[in-house]
């Protein structure tokens, strides 16, 4: 007989993992279980795993609409942060309310596919979005992550954001991140450095584009996408080909000698090249008349 109260957890998860049943002083137990509940801790929504301070299982079925807890830490405790998702457990879930995981410090790939969002999206520690993460998800509050560094390939592809997009410590997007996505509030990322290919072809933005930090702009980053806010971006220095082809604005602001690509400039690119070659290629505001881009 062994008394599994005064056994070590590893010595419980070795026999648990073979299947062997013993007695304990209340009789017939399976060790499965014991090693689980050792482990693991669950809520009703999710599972967490101890160890790994991950939350690794979802048990809500696809597309359900709930409020999640804070899960800063898992049932609030503070010796259980979560630090990972694992499995990418929460695709296809509508979140109402605010989601706050603010222990979080990547979000792995697909983690939160298919998603929507009705409230803040808060997740104060992730420096790292990975692939298609949020592929078509939907945003209705704002998305803040405020240490978030680098955004991975697809990572947001095909998303929508109603609220303003605010991640003060971006700095570089990868390619394709933002392909096809929508955003009705302000793309605000005061550090942002390099945006990569494609990662905002076929992009709608109706509040304004604010990157004052913005250096490098990849081939076709911008491609065929809308703009009717304002695009700030004033110490832009390089523009690659293709860039904002197809694009519609009629307001730029850039910094002081840019290089800029063949068609960088959406439908008046050879007159920008043109008129910002003209003016000396200054830093500054310029904006379209209908035949010429006059610097501000």
């Amino acid at each position: 007989m062994i008394d599994t109260d005064n056994v070590s957890v590893d010595f419980l998860e070795t026999l648990g993992r073979q299947g062997v049943m013993i007695s304990n002083k209340a009789g017939s137990v399976n060790l499965n279980e014991i090693a689980d509940t050792v482990r693991y801790l669950t809520d009703g929504i999710s599972k967490y795993d101890k160890y790994d301070f991950a939350i690794v299982e979802c048990f809500l079925a696809a597309n359900t609409q709930i409020a999640f807890p804070d899960y800063t830490n898992f049932d609030g405790l503070r010796a259980w942060p979560v630090v990972e998702i694992k499995n990418a457990v929460f695709r296809y879930i509508k979140f109402t309310g605010d989601f706050v995981m603010n222990n979080l410090e990547v979000v792995n790939d697909y983690d939160f596919q298919n998603s929507q969002f009705d409230g803040i999206f808060s997740c104060e520690k992730v420096k790292y979005v990975g692939y298609q993460a949020f592929e078509s998800s939907q945003f209705t509050g704002k998305f803040d992550c405020p240490n978030l560094q680098e955004v991975g390939y697809n990572a947001f592809y095909a998303s929508r954001f109603n609220g303003a997009f605010e991640c003060p410590n971006l700095q570089t997007i990868g390619v394709e991140a933002f392909l096809f996505s929508e955003f009705t509030g302000s793309f605000n990322c005061q550090n942002l450095q390099e945006v990569g290919e494609y990662a905002f072809a076929n992009s709608q933005f109706t509040g304004s584009f604010n990157c004052p930090n913005l250096q490098t702009v990849g081939n076709n980053a911008f491609r065929s996408s809308q703009f009717t806010g304002n695009f700030n971006c004033p110490n832009l220095q390089a523009v690659g080909i293709g860039a904002f082809e197809n694009s519609t604005f009629d307001t730029i602001t850039i910094g002081a000698n840019a290089i800029l690509g063949a068609n960088c400039i959406g439908a008046h690119s050879s007159e920008f090249i043109a008129d910002y070659s003209a003016n000396g290629k200054q830093a500054g505001t310029y904006v379209w008349d209908g035949s010429h881009w006059i610097y501000q």
